[in-house]
């Protein structure tokens, strides 16, 4: 076998089985007006499928929180427009023969595109970097109303018939945000001296999202 014949082989796991094991990675294409996908977007993942990738992230697509993008054409994953929008997208892909999860996400404080202004901006400590101000810190209950928007987005995911997810934990987004100490300066028990005390806010997300998609549906996270 050479060195890439691997990739080509089947991959089988208890919760997700693939043709092989070529991904294609997410990519931020800010080509969804509204925020809602529609047949170009279902026409574009096809071609992936009937191509034989074996499973396809989508772009970025943003939980149900103000200020979840960063670019006005990202598409949401949240709202019956976005969602019906979706729908087709993974439908097309299935009569493909393909599989296919979308990348869920919250884009935090990084800066928007040029002449969009999301409004107000989530935050661990109001920070985009250590010395760039970017918007406040959350309170607890917006920490607790954001990891309810992931959660719900797992559901619709799940719903819709997509066979699996994948969170956007890197990246300077606002998980990743949470993580470095630079941009998570918080003293309450989401902050703290280690990674593992600035990781609750993305183990939360974890456990919630796990929690509504059950034991089964496979959750991938980057």
């Amino acid at each position: 076998m050479s060195a890439t014949d691997i990739l080509f082989q089947p991959f089988a796991s208890p919760k997700l089985n693939l043709p092989n094991r070529i991904v294609m990675a997410p990519m931020t294409r800010n080509m969804s007006p509204d925020g809602v996908p529609g047949a170009a977007n279902a026409a574009y993942y096809r071609r992936r499928a009937e191509h034989g990738v074996g499973l396809i992230l989508s772009e970025g697509t943003v939980v149900d929180r103000p200020a979840s993008r960063n670019l006005p054409n990202i598409p949401f994953f949240h709202g019956d427009a976005a969602l019906a929008g979706w729908k087709g997208v993974i439908d097309a892909v299935h009569a493909a023969g393909g599989r296919m999860g979308p990348q869920i996400w919250h884009t935090g404080g990084t800066r928007a595109g040029e002449g969009f202004e999301p409004g107000p901006i989530d935050t661990p400590s109001g920070l985009n970097a250590p010395d760039d101000p970017r918007g406040e810190p959350m309170s607890e209950e917006a920490i607790a109303d954001t990891v309810a928007a992931y959660a719900r987005a797992a559901a619709d995911a799940k719903r819709l018939g997509f066979d699996t997810f994948e969170i956007h934990g890197a990246h300077g987004y606002l998980i990743d945000q949470f993580f470095w100490s630079g941009t998570n300066r918080r003293e309450d028990r989401y902050g703290g001296a280690t990674i593992g005390e600035r990781a609750r806010f993305a183990a939360e997300v974890v456990a919630a999202m796990r929690e509504a998609v059950g034991p089964d549906f496979p959750i991938l996270l980057r």
